[in-house]
């Protein structure tokens, strides 16, 4: 997902040690989810003086050696709020563009991302070193109190600074940080609760997430940007789940310390503790509303709890799911049959194969006689922060964050089809299949069917 960071000079919220050089000083970095990545859309800076005489075409910047086009330059007050006269904070705001890899001609991210993957864990973690550089255009100026830079003036030196040092997180401010230990493992959560939730006029839904292999570890800010699963606390989802009685529905997002299917010891994970925990403190959870969902191994552990847990959820929404086809027995599929789920996968996902997963199992619940079970096969994944460009095959979750799963199979067709197909070692081998992206062409929308799901 395309977290947006916002660099920040002395100020936004809280107060952090400031550094100054030559009027200058870089407070703080603020990370903002967006849909395919992490990326940085915005830097605050705070001068020694008030700020005048600048635009957009001032200052050149750079944030991890990457040039920045800059579509915005104003004054600021110290919370980061926009004003109109001269004041010390400055604010600079960028495009946000996908980071292209050319030999594949597909994204993984976004441009001068301040997470760094450790290919040895596979899994995300802040950057340690991620530089800022000012610059003053040549032929401008502007002045810092009556301290004019640039032009026939003082010379303006190019201000370095490692954003790394200092960040916040506004995004994820409104969401309860904890931790929870069960059977000596420790699990993050982080938890939403809509304004005014709490006395409306019911009980709420609650909607659980679960990360993917790259989001785990022991910072939950990590697994709320990494997807943007802050999407799941705004208006584009939320509304799905709000009626003239309710304010929206809770979220709950937890994070293992290395992946679901790893308690620690090379074990699988199958532990709801941290969930069972959440909901018996919070009252005004209605119990029959209980939706967990995730991506990739989170997709995994969506199947997982599926399987081991399956009644104490109302419905399941795996996405690029990695629960091998070829591990569901016969009675496996049996059990399952009569829940409510909602399958999400590429075609050209080249991390989880949708053929030896969701799309085996999918056809294997149809043919059993599954009534509520429904599928969302895209050709690529395409995200909204920068429509040029085609995302991994495995970033499905843009298509969920952007709520942008609205069409579905005929499940009449996909019945009908099964006695055509061909299953081997839990993958469909046969190529004339009906499941494919050129006939997912029914009108049917994931989160509005999500949110009508109820046990009673």
């Amino acid at each position: 997902m395309n977290a947006k960071l916002i660099l920040k000079a002395l100020l936004y919220v809280t107060a952090l040690f400031s550094v100054s050089v030559e009027g200058k000083a870089i407070r703080k970095c603020i990370p903002k989810a967006s849909k395919s990545a992490i990326a940085v859309p915005k830097i605050i800076v705070e001068f020694q003086d008030k700020v005048s005489g600048f635009d957009i075409d001032t200052f050149a910047i750079k944030t991890d050696h990457i040039e920045r086009e800059i579509i915005d330059a104003y004054n600021t007050d110290a919370s980061g709020k926009k004003q109109k006269g001269p004041s010390k904070y400055v604010a600079l705001e960028f495009t946000v563009k996908a980071a292209v890899i050319p030999s594949f001609g597909v994204s993984m991210g976004g441009e001068a991302s301040p997470f760094t993957y450790d290919m040895d864990t596979g899994r995300n973690s802040w950057s340690t070193n991620y530089e800022l550089d000012l610059d003053l255009k040549e032929g401008k100026s502007f002045k810092v109190g009556k301290l004019e830079y640039g032009g026939d003036k003082k010379v303006w030196k190019t201000f370095k600074y490692n954003l790394a040092d200092n960040y916040v997180v506004p995004e994820t401010k409104e969401w309860k940080k904890d931790s929870f230990t069960a059977h000596c493992i420790t699990l993050q959560r982080a938890s939403f609760t809509p304004k005014g939730v709490e006395k409306d006029g019911g009980k709420n839904p609650l909607v659980i997430w679960l990360h993917g292999a790259g989001e785990g570890g022991r910072d939950i800010d990590i697994t709320l940007l990494g997807n943007e699963v802050t999407a799941l606390a705004k208006e584009g989802i939320q509304k799905y789940f709000i009626s003239d009685d309710l304010k929206g529905a809770y979220v709950l997002a937890v994070q293992t310390p290395t992946m679901w299917m790893d308690r620690g010891n090379s074990a699988y994970n199958n532990d709801i503790s941290a969930i069972k925990d959440y909901v018996a403190n919070n009252s005004d959870i209605d119990t029959d509303r209980i939706y967990i969902g995730g991506c990739s191994n989170g997709g995994y552990m969506t199947m997982n709890m599926m399987f081991e847990h399956g009644d104490f959820f109302t419905a399941f929404y795996p996405i690029c799911e990695a629960y091998m086809d070829r591990n569901i027995s016969e009675d496996m599929i049996e059990d399952i049959k009569d829940y409510n789920i909602w399958f999400l996968h590429s075609e050209d996902d080249t991390t989880v194969d949708p053929l030896a997963t969701s799309i085996s199992t999918y056809y294997r619940l149809m043919n059993a006689g599954a009534k509520n079970v429904h599928y969302t096969l895209t050709d690529h994944v395409i995200g909204t922060d920068d429509p040029e460009v085609q995302y991994m095959g495995h970033y499905s979750w843009v298509y969920a964050f952007n709520d942008q799963v609205k069409k579905q199979f005929d499940n009449a067709k996909v019945v009908a089809d099964f006695e055509n197909i061909t299953i081997k070692d839990g993958k469909v081998t046969t190529t004339d299949n009906y499941v494919t992206n050129a006939n997912c062409s029914k009108d049917g929308n994931m989160w509005s069917w999500l949110a009508s799901q109820r046990k009673n």
